[in-house]
């Protein structure tokens, strides 16, 4: 029997940058938050490799927190 992990993600914020453009903040099996922008175009729509992902549970995230609430 193969089982094949799945990958948990929920979407828990959205900001409309532009037109085209929203900034997703998604949880990712509930140990990982991805902050990636979308966009929306005639040709694709959907996730683009720009955007970062921290894993909760490590001290980057910690030092970004602070780097945000300065």
């Amino acid at each position: 029997m193969n089982k094949t992990n799945q990958t948990e993600q929920e979407e828990i914020g959205r900001i409309k940058l532009s037109d085209a453009q929203d900034l997703v903040a998604s949880l990712i099996d509930k140990e990982k938050l991805d902050l990636r922008i979308f966009i929306k175009t005639d040709s694709y729509t959907g996730a683009t490799k720009r955007g970062i992902r921290f894993y909760l549970f490590d001290n980057n995230w910690i030092e970004f927190k602070k780097l945000i609430n300065k």
